[in-house]
């Protein structure tokens, strides 16, 4: 005869067994529950001329979802570049370019510069950037952005994360002509930090 203390604890077994596989499953594979990425990252060559030096009507801002841009009084542009008196580069992001008077822009772009070749950085970090801040640089330094889209609140209800991530370097810069000669991974899925070009995130 089977004991009713058996009886009871079978089913309480079997629940922590069930459990245990299935957090062991979360943590080898992800979060099951997640929602999955479904565009992949974004990998541009391109060039731009420098903030205030570009002729009139050229590309002289970035997109990093796009590529070449404009910068003008509608700030619809991420990143845009220029050099100091050392001949060093000065990365604005928008924010720094706009004002603190010019109202809401629509997305807000932080900054952070971050070791290792282009090809190695494969993961936006978490935390540590930069809104407001200046960036100065020298060509093969990778910079990182984290964008918030303040406007059409794309991801205002992702359960991934209200963000989105892209790197960027400058490769080189052409003295005579002032352009900028740039590579950069743009990841447009809400909340995942993946920087591997050509590739639909996971993590």
């Amino acid at each position: 005869m089977v004991s009713r203390s058996i009886i009871v604890m079978l089913p309480t077994r079997l629940f922590r067994v069930v459990a245990l596989a299935l957090a062991t499953a979360a943590v080898a594979c992800g979060d099951p529950t997640r929602p999955k990425a479904t565009i992949a990252n974004l990998a541009l060559s391109y060039s731009v001329y420098g903030l205030t030096t570009a002729p009139p009507a050229t590309s002289n801002a970035i997109d990093l979802y796009i590529g070449p841009t404009h910068a003008d009084a509608s700030f619809a542009f991420d990143v845009a570049l220029d050099r100091d008196a050392t001949g060093k580069i000065l990365v604005y992001p928008v924010r720094a370019v706009a004002g603190p008077l010019s109202g809401v822009v629509a997305t807000r772009v932080g900054l952070q510069t971050v070791s290792g070749s282009f090809e190695s950085v494969r993961e936006a970090p978490q935390t540590g950037y930069d809104t407001i801040g200046v960036k100065t640089i020298t060509p093969g330094t990778v910079v990182v952005a984290e964008l918030l889209d303040l406007v059409s609140g794309r991801c205002t209800f992702s359960l991934n994360g209200l963000s989105t991530y892209a790197k960027f370097v400058v490769d080189s810069v052409a003295a005579s002509t002032g352009r900028y000669y740039i590579r950069s991974v743009g990841n447009a899925n809400c909340g995942y930090r993946s920087l591997v070009p050509d590739s639909i995130p996971t993590f």
